[in-house]
């Protein structure tokens, strides 16, 4: 699977690995396009990282929380996460707004 899954025109998934506890937040893709590092400094105590993912990822998809869901990982680095849109857009689109 890549880093960006297109479901539908507007429901992808989103394939990342999350490093807690990082000295700056950032977003990286690795492994030839494999999947998503995001580094949070958070620590994953509480739901704190979970929960800082989640404002990172509303903040740059420019989305609201309720269009963010966890597919799997919850307790993991390993996430599987579905956006939602409400108007049609592409992977590229969705690509620039995290990376850029």
């Amino acid at each position: 699977m890549n880093l960006i899954e297109k479901k539908s025109d507007t429901i992808f998934y989103l394939k990342i690995v999350v490093k807690p506890n990082a000295k700056t937040q950032e977003i990286l893709i690795e492994n030839n396009y494999d999947y998503f590092l995001i580094k949070l400094t958070s620590k994953p105590l509480l739901n704190k990282a979970n929960k800082e993912l989640l404002k990172l990822l509303k903040k740059k998809l420019d989305i609201n929380l309720n269009q963010i869901k966890f597919i799997s990982g919850l307790k993991s680095r390993n996430k599987l996460i579905q956006i939602s849109y409400y108007k049609k857009i592409d992977e590229k689109n969705i690509l620039e707004k995290l990376i850029g």
